[in-house]
């Protein structure tokens, strides 16, 4: 199956990044992974395709999520790109306030609700 859309993974957790690469390529995603907002900027600026949404969890060393999503503003090519947070965080809704971002899930994720999101957030290639 041809993948249609790039997503971005940024967690911190292999096992994460491991699972949700797999699944997401059974839909038919390709997938970058990046273990920080650090290593995902990096990615960002030196990788193509760019990405058509990004997959940020928020706790991570080096860069969280909240700093990366400031610092991805700022970049001319990639502000537009759409984030989804994902994050055990209880209090998720109040601290994705004010980030600008398409969605928030909780983690432990619902499979289906992360499909959902993302197949509701790429737009048609």
């Amino acid at each position: 199956m041809e993948a249609h859309h790039t997503l971005l993974v940024v967690d911190d957790d292999m096992d994460i990044r491991d699972a949700l690469q797999d699944a997401l390529e059974l839909e038919g995603y390709a997938v970058q992974l990046a273990a920080d907002g650090l290593e995902a900027l990096e990615r960002l600026r030196s990788s193509e395709p760019r990405p058509q949404l990004i997959l940020l969890d928020l706790m991570m060393p080096r860069m969280d999520g909240v700093a990366f999503r400031e610092a991805l503003r700022h970049e001319r090519a990639c502000s537009d790109i759409p984030v989804v947070v994902a994050s055990a965080d209880l209090d998720v809704r109040d601290t994705v306030d004010g980030m600008g971002v398409a969605a928030y899930l909780r983690k432990p994720l619902d499979l289906s609700a992360l499909l959902s999101t993302v197949k509701q957030l790429c737009l048609p290639v």
